[in-house]
């Protein structure tokens, strides 16, 4: 019974993650009208937080070997719990940014410590119980934006922080209780060096751009450059740093493969393309169509329903079709549905759809969620079949370069709505060159693997 209750618990701490990144995307305009801010300051409420997830994540499963993960998930919990209520309490768009980092620090254990959690409570049954586990990931993707639209419709946007309170205390002491200590069987090397030097070079990539679309004086386009600079001086630094770590975050050896580069420029573009999209949906949804901040959340719901649906279906197609044309198609839908987003209702009155306006946009969406399922799975795949008896740094590495495209997306799309006349006309020109920048890893596909052999050695992941 206790393992049953452990499982419930680690599930709880991930629902409980997964909802908090989709559910600040509904709050997104409040935040730029309660604190008089634009919307590049209130963009780094979402890119900020994918950056301390993409810095810290590499680290969770070597800090749960060295301490134990039942240390590693209290500290995560206390941290998360604590940083949300700053996040509810915060007095300006600032504070709410540097508790946002610390959120997403907290967070950036939740996934690989509670799948180890997981696989430790069931060894006799652990593909069964972590797919299980895996399942509930999406489900927080359909409850986030809904029950975020809601909070903030009724309530204020600082209710969406709250909500983790009483969860997180619950599950602190759950855990407390019913987790037994970990034995550690040795003391991994922490490459802490190269996790700091990863997270300054991404922060002041992204604190350029932000500098830039704040104005175009002579002063802020030298300073952009100096943030620059230091960003390529700490990708010069972390990539010494890493070939001479024992134990690094990225194995630089990697690199000289070329398709594992295809493969991870593939991923930081297809990041870009759907987490940088998708976090502006609901602010489209009330800058642009002037829908309530209710629809704009439920808005997303589709796009989570077409994604589990696709992938399903797509991953046991896999071994009939390979990888290939499957991350084409969904490459394809992705860039059109992302340029109709623009368009919304008129492209399917044309081909004699007769749908309402928030119809139509549900219907665009729920394409580019099939898109997404159809992508994921043979990318995923795609990624493992390079390294086989590496599943778990690949898989990890494959998250992080997708959350530094989902970062840099973020930070592009706030800049471009910044310079528009607009957020017509800004959102536009970002649904047409995004949409059209998708397009580009196509050539990348190519030199990946086909997915025609090597069958016997690994299973299909239907993960998303």
């Amino acid at each position: 019974m206790r393992r049953y209750l452990i499982f419930l618990s680690a599930g709880l701490g991930l629902l409980m993650w997964s909802i908090d990144a989709t559910v600040v995307a509904v709050a997104f305009p409040n935040f730029m009208n309660d604190f008089g801010t634009n919307v590049l300051w209130a963009g780094w409420t979402i890119s900020i937080y994918l950056v301390a997830l993409t810095s810290v994540m590499p680290l969770a499963g070597k800090l749960s070997d060295s301490f134990g993960s039942k240390k590693v998930f209290l500290v995560s919990l206390i941290l998360f719990t604590g940083s949300s209520l700053a996040c509810g309490l915060a007095p300006n768009i600032y504070s709410l940014i540097a508790f946002r980092f610390l959120q997403g620090i907290g967070g950036s254990s939740f996934l690989p410590v509670t799948a180890a959690i997981v696989s430790d409570q069931f060894p006799e049954s652990r593909e069964s119980a972590i797919g299980l586990f895996s399942s509930i990931f999406p489900i927080g993707g359909i409850l986030g934006p809904n029950l975020g639209g809601w909070i903030v419709s009724r309530y204020s946007w600082r209710y969406i922080f709250y909500i983790n309170l009483p969860i997180g205390i619950v599950l602190i002491g759950l855990i407390s209780i019913l987790l037994k200590d970990s034995k550690v069987l040795s003391r991994s090397h922490i490459d802490s060096i190269g996790a700091s030097l990863f997270l300054g070079a991404t922060f002041f990539l992204m604190l350029g751009f932000n500098l830039i679309a704040e104005t175009l004086s002579i002063f802020f386009l030298l300073l952009a450059a100096i943030f620059w600079g230091a960003s390529f001086t700490f990708f010069l630094l972390f990539f010494r740093q890493e070939k001479k770590a024992p134990d690094p975050i990225l194995d630089i050896t990697l690199l000289k493969s070329r398709p594992f580069l295809a493969a991870n420029l593939y991923n930081v573009v297809i990041g870009a393309g759907i987490f940088g999209i998708f976090n502006f949906i609901p602010y489209y949804a009330t800058s642009v169509l002037k829908w309530s901040s209710l629809i704009s959340g439920m808005i997303l719901t589709p796009r989570s329903v077409g994604n589990i649906f696709a992938a399903t279906i797509v991953s046991f197609l896999l071994r009939r079709w390979g990888y290939r044309w499957p991350m084409i198609l969904g490459l394809i839908l992705l860039s059109l549905t992302t340029i109709l987003l623009d368009q919304g209702i008129q492209p399917l009155r044309m081909i004699g759809i007769r749908f309402g306006a928030v119809e139509s946009m549900g219907f665009i969406v729920m394409l580019s969620g099939v898109g997404m399922g159809i992508i994921f799975p043979p990318s995923n795949n795609a990624c493992i079949e390079l390294m086989p008896e590496k599943v778990a740094t690949i898989t990890a590495l494959r998250g992080t370069f997708r959350s530094i495209g989902g970062a840099l997306g973020i930070s592009l799309i706030t800049v471009i709505l910044h310079l528009s006349a607009t957020p017509t006309s800004g959102f536009r020109t970002t649904f047409v060159s995004f949409g059209l920048g998708l397009l580009v890893a196509i050539p990348l596909v190519f030199l990946m693997p086909s997915g025609k052999k090597g069958w016997n050695k690994i299973e299909t992941e239907r993960g998303i």
